[in-house]
C-alpha cells in the first residue's frame, strides 16, 4: 500500500507543477482594440425667415411646371403631357405601351380623330380611346384632319360654295 501512496503522490505533484497549463510567450496574446472617440454634437444652425413668393413668381412657377409636365408610360418612357386633337393618317393599331411590341388593343381608320393626352418621348402619342389610355405611333398620326375631314366639319356653309362653282 505504501507504494501506491507514493505514486498517487508522485502524480498529484506532477500535476501540480504543470499548474493550469499557461506557458508565457505562446499562449499569451493580448488584443489591443482602438475605441472611436464619441462625436461632439454640432450646434444647430440658426433659423432664417423664409420669403413668401410675390403673385408673379408664383404664376411663373404655375407656368413652368404646367410646360414641363410629363409622365411615364408603363415600360417608363417619358410622357410630355398635352391635350391635342391627332387624326390618324392612315390605319393605326392602338397599343397598350408606347412599342409596337406591346399588346394590340383595337385598330383606328384613317382620318378617325384621336385625342391626344401626351406625346412621349420615343414618338408615339399617348391617347384616350374610349375611355381607355392607349398609344399610337407618331409616324400613322398628325395634328392636321384630312381633306376629307376638314369638308365634313365646315358642312353647309361649303356645301352652296360647291354647288356655285360645280354650275
Amino acid at each position: 500500500m505504501k507504494k501506491k501512496c507514493i505514486l498517487a503522490l508522485i502524480l498529484g505533484a506532477a500535476f501540480m507543477a504543470q499548474g493550469c497549463g499557461f506557458t508565457e510567450g505562446t499562449d499569451a496574446v493580448v488584443t489591443v482594440v482602438d475605441a472611436t472617440p464619441t462625436p461632439e454634437p454640432t450646434k444647430a444652425p440658426k433659423a432664417t425667415a423664409t420669403p413668401e413668393p410675390t403673385a408673379e413668381a408664383a404664376a411663373d412657377s404655375a407656368a413652368a411646371d404646367s410646360a414641363a409636365a410629363t409622365e411615364q408610360t408603363p415600360s417608363g418612357i417619358t410622357v410630355e403631357v398635352k391635350d391635342e386633337t391627332y387624326y390618324a393618317v392612315e390605319g393605326v393599331n392602338l397599343r397598350t405601351d408606347a412599342s409596337a411590341d406591346a399588346d394590340f388593343v383595337a385598330g383606328v381608320l384613317s382620318g378617325e380623330s384621336l385625342k391626344c393626352t401626351g406625346v412621349c418621348a420615343n414618338g408615339w402619342i399617348r391617347v384616350d380611346y374610349n375611355g381607355q389610355t392607349c398609344y399610337a405611333s407618331g409616324d400613322y398620326v398628325s395634328t392636321t384632319p384630312p381633306v376629307g375631314a376638314a369638308t365634313a366639319d365646315t358642312g353647309a356653309a361649303d356645301t352652296g360654295t360647291t354647288e356655285e362653282a360645280a354650275q
